[in-house]
């Protein structure tokens, strides 16, 4: 398994950050890593509800959650060979601020050769995203 995980501290409630995280159909709007969400079930994030992202230099990927709770979500990704797991966790650290951990893993013969090839890109998109979040965040 190849993994790539970062944390941030937003200046925001849990609720608020989450309220932005958990709205995957709006990605598009905040992180440069994603031109375009489409939704596959609803909007609103809910178990095995399916999403495809469109990501610069990659394929579109499908994606289906697999764990949600108020405060997280992990959705997940397959294709032969390969499986791809995207973790979400937003934490309160007081009233005023959040912290988020945001965790990207390749599984599978071929997601352990994905992930070391584009692992540098994997690395920084992991990063941008939670630097969009919280700019994103912090801004509204």
């Amino acid at each position: 398994m190849t993994k790539f995980s970062t944390s941030i501290t937003i200046n925001s409630s849990q609720e608020a950050t989450w309220k932005v995280l958990s709205d995957v159909a709006r990605w598009h709007e905040w992180t440069p890593t994603v031109t375009k969400v489409e939704v596959l079930n609803t909007p609103e994030l809910k178990l095995g509800n399916r999403y495809k992202l469109f990501q610069p230099k990659l394929q579109p990927a499908e994606w289906t959650v697999t764990e949600l709770t108020s405060s997280n979500f992990t959705w997940e990704s397959k294709s032969p060979g390969m499986h791809m797991v995207a973790e979400h966790v937003v934490k309160s650290v007081n009233a005023n601020q959040s912290e988020v951990t945001l965790t990207f893993a390749f599984n599978g013969w071929l997601g352990n050769l994905i992930g070391k090839l584009y692992g540098k890109m994997t690395a920084e998109y992991v990063q941008t995203e939670a630097q969009s979040l919280k700019k994103k965040v912090e801004v509204a």
